[in-house]
């Protein structure tokens, strides 16, 4: 059974050119080369949020599924996803005020809830 788990303040996704620098914590940056991409739980004036982060893992690579069958849940209770994964982990921005949704809507798809 696949567990996932809340463990995180509320996140925001500041969406950063070029020219833009970003000062404050960071849980992940993505750098697509024109623009990068910071989540963290700082706001600010352009950011997106504030999101409920489900953490799922860790995961071995070869895995096949989980990720999908997640967002299928969620897709199915019409909570629009932020996905960001890496080696082990895969986390699941939900609108923050989507959060009891998200979470019953994963339970009923088998999801676990830890802690």
């Amino acid at each position: 059974m696949t567990k996932f788990w809340l463990d995180r303040p509320p996140l925001y996704v500041h969406r950063i050119s070029r020219d833009d620098e970003f000062k404050g914590e960071r849980f992940a940056t993505v750098d697509e080369g024109d623009e990068t991409t910071v989540i963290s739980p700082a706001a600010g004036p352009k950011a997106n949020g504030p999101y409920a982060c489900l953490t799922m893992g860790p995961f071995d690579l070869s895995l096949v599924g989980i990720l999908a069958k997640a967002s299928s849940a969620l897709a199915g209770a019409g909570i629009p996803v932020f996905v960001i994964s890496t080696y082990r982990y895969d986390h699941i921005l939900v609108p923050l005020d989507r959060q009891d949704e998200a979470v019953r809507a994963l339970m009923r798809e088998g999801f676990e809830r830890k802690g």
